[in-house]
């Protein structure tokens, strides 16, 4: 996974992690080391991540390699997570952000 930190316009930090759907690591786990990466934190000093999204349908939708899997092709998926906000995409990038 490789990590490149951006600034918008309006001076707010954007964390963005290019991710790879074969990798062993899951999409749930690469947020969570992109939303610690942004926020300068472990990964276990922040909230559980399944209490503001499904972590199972989360994987399954953006790359877990299971028969049967409803995998999307193309699609992305922007969610709150505490006072941060994800954006995943099926091309290979989680955005993290400050909530406005």
């Amino acid at each position: 996974m490789s990590t490149l930190t951006t600034h918008r316009r309006d001076e707010t930090e954007q964390t963005r992690v290019w991710y790879d759907c074969d990798r062993s690591e899951t999409i749930s786990e690469a947020i969570l080391f992109a939303a610690a990466e942004h926020r300068d934190c472990d990964p276990t000093e922040l909230p559980p991540l399944s209490e503001y999204v499904d972590i199972d349908a989360l994987n399954v939708l953006f790359g877990e390699d299971s028969p049967m899997s409803p995998a999307l092709s193309r699609g992305t998926l922007e969610f709150d997570y505490g006072d941060l906000v994800v954006d995943v995409d099926t091309v290979g990038t989680v955005e993290i952000r400050d909530a406005e």
